[in-house]
């Protein structure tokens, strides 16, 4: 055996060799270390509840839905039903004639006609003749005065007769008492029916 197969076989491989098996080395030390860097520093996923609701692909979120806006206004529709004679102011029948008023505004008039106080004649309703609707418009706690005013056309002396009552805007409206002024004779009372119907 020669001398140089009695050397160990790494003294036999040349330089350029050794070389290329260290730089081998010391580029997968370093793409190991590169990877462990990354993997610290990932941040974690975060945690979704399993009962969280998922958006279809494609589709805005939603937003949750917002309670219903109170309505700012209601619209009063009055109507006259009837006018109870407790007094027409005489000892027969009297002329009368009305005017009705909402928040110091004509709502509607009752021309002149005869009213009596007894018998089936003592409830009076409109005539077909007779305006005796009206609409008003009221916001969420208002309060509107409705005012009657009746005027008696006697020939020696004419009366005046008032009363009134608050319409709230739920609609409730008492029935409105008008009396005679001064302590005279005459007195009715008015009955409204109302229907309250809320506004956008």
């Amino acid at each position: 055996m020669t001398d140089q197969q009695d050397k160990p076989w790494y003294t036999r491989v040349p330089a350029i060799s050794v070389a290329l098996l260290a730089f081998l080395v010391g580029l997968t030390t370093l793409v190991n270390n590169v990877r462990d860097w990354l993997s610290d520093d990932a941040p974690a996923a975060t945690a979704v509840p399993a009962n969280a609701p998922a958006n279809a692909p494609g589709k805005p979120a939603v937003a949750p839905a917002t309670s219903q806006q109170a309505p700012r206004k209601t619209a009063v529709l009055l109507t006259l039903k009837q006018i109870e004679v407790i007094d027409d102011g005489t000892s027969g029948s009297t002329a009368w004639s009305f005017e009705i008023e909402g928040g110091g505004e004509e709502l509607f008039s009752l021309a002149s006609r005869d009213y009596v106080d007894t018998g089936a004649d003592a409830i009076a309703r409109p005539r077909a003749s007779d305006p005796s609707i009206a609409r008003v418009v009221l916001v969420p706690g208002q309060e509107m005065t409705i005012k009657i005013t009746g005027r008696s056309s006697g020939l020696i002396s004419r009366t005046v007769a008032s009363g009134s009552a608050k319409l709230r805007a739920d609609g409730s409206l008492a029935p409105i008492r008008v009396t005679a002024d001064g302590g005279k004779s005459g007195e009715f009372v008015f009955q409204f029916a109302t229907v309250a119907t809320p506004q956008d």
